[in-house]
């Protein structure tokens, strides 16, 4: 019994023992749990980390906005701050207030949907200067001197209206319609026209003429959508009455569309010669050639440019240039050889990035150095002191020159005073326009078109308009010596009545008459000179020209 009491305990014991050795060779074998996941990187683009410099500037507007002692226009900030981070680019990147962005738009498109006049406000009314050729208002009767009172229901008189708000007013839907309430001074009659609103054009050809008999004249004033339609139109009308040479004005041209430039010096180059090429940041060249069937590619051309021609401008004279094609007469031009790309932004604003630079076919570069923006830097250049590096060989062995803009094969030295200059300045900034409204309109008698061919040839400016003019001006307080510069005075105030009462074209003549440009063209003209000796360019005595 003694025994059988030990038993119980010695088992117990044992059953421990094994189980203690049991459970250190199972330890052997334990697979432990696998630690939770890593939470994979959310690639969401709402969690992609911002600019810190985008941050930084819209905090700066939160706070204008919510905390700044005064009420703020923000847009205006926002529109301040964006021009001044463009100006810090280059010269030539711009931005486009929503404000602005049609005005801009139907600019470079070449046309705009309007009822087509040229007004002028004369004593807080909208006076009619002259309508719009092809427009409806001119096939309803319109005429200078109308005055406009009503558009519908909005009056337009004795309310102080600027020309936005009036040109807003007037403009419209294609082919709506908009009744004007007209007053005309010659009957003292008031009626009503029912206007329809029509496409107008924006013309980019100023004016084309025959200089001579075989001499044609053509001015560009843009590089519009329209241009080279415009420029073909006026190009086959001079060949049809018989001209084999052609001066094409790009002077004071600021330029356009590039492919419109390009198009237009096409014209003028045979097949596969380069016109232009560009370049962007990623060192990538794209380059343009002249295609087949140019207009005019084997006949005598003058390019006239000055040190306003600029971007498209300056690729169609380094082109012609390059390609020894015709001769280019002027001054430096201005140096814009930036490439514009025009990119939206979401409130209807955009700005016009600079993405690349331009290069005439011998490689040089059109831009001028950024330190020079404000320089219109128009001097002739000794070429002895050009270093090696901006000189430049066309396939003829013509030598032409780098550091920015064109420099011209003639070049004219300026021909002008400080004080013709400023004459010059008052005549072309549209004064004229406005004052012979105003003397037709009171002296209605001397409101009386001649035969255009007396009116080119024979008609002088009155002493009475003369005199009116130098009291017009006097009234602005703008002070010119009548006795020193009657002959220029008298040139616009003509070349303004021939607007009014003839066309574009006259008035372009009238206006080019003893041009001093012109007339180093026929001088190359009447000797055969078409082309500029490499090396060489020529002085020439001021003469008169055969117009």
């Amino acid at each position: 019994m003694k025994n059988k009491l030990y038993i119980l305990p010695i088992l117990i014991g044992l059953s421990l023992a094994l189980g203690l050795i049991l459970g250190r060779q199972l330890a052997n074998f334990y697979i432990p749990k696998p630690p939770p996941p890593v939470p994979m990187p959310i690639t969401d683009i709402d969690t992609v980390p911002e600019n810190p410099y985008k941050v930084k500037l819209g905090k700066l507007i939160d706070y204008i906005e919510e905390d700044y002692v005064d009420k703020v226009n923000t847009d205006s900030i926002v529109d301040l701050t964006i021009n001044s981070i463009l100006r810090k680019l280059d010269p030539h990147s711009t931005y486009i207030s929503k404000t602005d962005i049609q005005e801009v738009a139907e600019t470079m498109s070449g046309k705009f949907v309007g009822v087509g006049i040229s007004f002028y406000m004369y004593n807080d009314t909208i006076a009619v200067i002259k309508p719009v050729e092809g427009s409806d208002a001119m096939h309803k009767g319109i005429h200078f001197g109308d005055r406009i009172l009503m558009a519908g229901r909005d009056t337009l008189f004795k309310k102080h209206l600027n020309t936005d708000k009036i040109k807003n007013i007037l403009k419209g839907e294609m082919e709506s319609k908009v009744d004007l309430t007209i007053y005309r001074k010659s009957s003292d009659s008031i009626f009503k026209l029912s206007i329809e609103r029509k496409f107008i054009p924006i013309r980019s050809i100023d004016c084309f003429y025959k200089v001579n008999d075989t001499l044609g004249y053509i001015r560009m004033n843009r590089f519009a959508e329209t241009t080279t339609d415009e420029f073909t139109s006026a190009l086959k009308a001079l060949e049809k009455e018989g001209i084999n040479s052609l001066i094409l004005d790009l002077r004071n041209n600021s330029g356009g569309f590039l492919n419109v430039g390009i198009q237009i010096a096409d014209e003028f180059l045979h097949k596969n010669k380069m016109i232009v090429y560009t370049k962007n940041n990623r060192k990538e060249i794209e380059e343009t050639y002249a295609t087949e069937g140019g207009l005019f590619e084997n006949k005598p051309l003058f390019v006239l440019v000055n040190e306003n021609s600029a971007s498209a401008s300056e690729i169609v004279a380094g082109a012609l240039q390059d390609n020894d094609r015709g001769v280019i007469v002027g001054r430096r031009t201005f140096g814009k050889g930036l490439v514009q790309s025009e990119m939206p932004l979401p409130d209807g604003s955009a700005v016009r990035l600079t993405t690349a630079r331009y290069y005439t076919p011998t490689g040089r570069s059109i831009q001028k150095p950024y330190n020079l923006r404000h320089q219109r830097r128009s001097f002739e250049i000794d070429e002895a002191s050009i270093p090696d590096s901006l000189k430049f060989i066309t396939p003829k062995g013509k030598i032409v020159y780098g550091g920015g803009g064109i420099y011209p094969d003639v070049y004219v030295p300026i021909d002008m005073k400080p004080e013709t200059y400023m004459v010059n300045e008052v005549l072309n900034s549209g004064l004229t326009n406005f004052f012979l409204f105003e003397f037709l309109d009171k002296h209605p008698l001397q409101n009386r078109k001649p035969s255009k061919a007396h009116f080119i040839t024979d008609y002088k400016i009155s002493k009475e308009m003369l005199k009116a003019f130098a009291a017009f001006l006097k009234n602005r307080r703008i002070q010119i010596d009548f006795n020193r510069n009657i002959g220029d005075i008298s040139k616009h105030l003509k070349a303004s009545l021939a607007e009014i009462w003839f066309n574009d074209n006259v008035a372009g003549l009238i206006r080019n008459q003893n041009d001093f440009y012109i007339e180093k063209c026929l001088y190359y003209y009447e000797t055969k000179h078409t082309t500029v000796s490499p090396h060489k360019t020529r002085t020439i005595k001021r003469r008169a020209a055969n117009l």
